[in-house]
């Protein structure tokens, strides 16, 4: 008999996470959920409790509740809960993410990072930090990133306005703690999932050397417009309703190049245990648009600026910085 796994997923109360979760929860394996509110809580266990039972979800689904992902210091709190209840994880996913494309200035987090930046990258980069002596060296271990094509300059939703581009970071701590010249919320999401990347390839990295087994999978979706307010889009679309309610239309209906969440949701739940992907270090998955409404995931190239190994470090660099500036200092890897 197999034993259950322990997974912990951040994002996984609404979207693709949300979808990822049902899925995940009818292999009978251990869920732990990151939830921001008690009125998210709520939300979130009654569209469960219509698909599962009550005392099956007892069983099997463990919320962490308040849990601001923006804010550094809840991460001792994640720690200190698996800690203290003693249990060692087998699967991450680093699902949380949010953009607000539209505005023309700048949100922040407690600790004065951009907020795209703080959720989408600075949060898992310590996180996994402050979890990985409890994630178990064995094959079949992972850890998975969601990402995304717009990283990449030359993609198809990458090369629609601002284009991702960190240019070495120079000047880039100051454009994310406070120097807000010609800001876009645009180039920051791009550039936050080209964080991902960077972060994942130089996680993996580091984790070759110590001869870990666990294996690192960033991946990226497609384009995917939820059909609900607690979806992807819901910060953009308080700064443009009509533009949005239009390109939903015209991607879902017209051009027929949006995923839709529930499949994207049933992808990430796959490749959380396709044996296959136990025999890479690392790799880069895409879920290309192959023909009208039609999608396929595959092993995928990442942008030139991904593949940039020194500027991988120095992002991982940047992140202990930033990390141990506010006296946040457990970096274990």
């Amino acid at each position: 008999m197999l034993k259950e796994k322990n997974i912990l997923i951040t994002g996984g109360n609404s979207g693709i996470g949300l979808f990822a979760t049902i899925n995940l929860l009818k292999t009978k394996n251990n869920l732990y959920i990151l939830i921001r509110s008690s009125k998210r809580r709520d939300e979130f266990f009654s569209k469960l409790l219509k698909i599962f039972d009550e005392n099956y979800l007892e069983k099997y689904l463990n919320l962490i509740d308040n849990i601001d992902l923006s804010n550094l210091e809840n991460i001792q709190i994640i720690k200190d809960y698996f800690i203290k209840k003693n249990i060692f994880l087998d699967i991450v996913i680093l699902n949380a993410g949010m953009q607000y494309t539209g505005s023309f200035y700048p949100k922040v987090s407690k600790q004065g990072i951009e907020l795209t930046f703080a959720v989408n990258h600075l949060a898992h980069f310590y996180l996994v930090n402050a979890l990985i002596g409890l994630i178990n060296n064995e094959r079949g271990s992972r850890i998975i990133i969601t990402s995304s094509d717009v990283h990449d300059p030359k993609s198809s939703g990458g090369n629609v306005g601002e284009k991702a581009g960190l240019n070495n970071l120079h000047n880039f701590k100051e454009e994310i703690t406070g120097k807000y010249l010609n800001f876009s919320a645009d180039k920051a999401y791009k550039n936050s999932k080209l964080c991902n990347i960077l972060f994942a390839k130089e996680l993996a990295k580091r984790l070759e050397i110590k001869e870990s087994k666990i294996a690192v999978i960033s991946w990226a979706p497609g384009l995917v417009i939820p059909n609900d307010d607690l979806g992807f889009f819901r910060y953009s679309k308080k700064f443009n309703n009509f533009g949005y309610v239009v390109f939903s239309i015209i991607a879902k209906n017209i051009l027929g190049i949006s995923e839709n969440v529930e499949n994207a949701g049933k992808l990430l739940s796959q490749i959380a245990f396709e044996s296959e992907f136990n025999k890479n270090k690392y790799l880069h998955l895409s879920n290309k648009l192959v023909f009208y409404k039609k999608h396929k995931l595959s092993i995928s190239d990442v942008s030139e600026e991904a593949n940039k190994s020194e500027l991988a470090l120095k992002l991982w660099n940047l992140s202990e910085e930033l990390c141990r500036s506010f006296g946040f200092v457990s970096l274990n890897i």
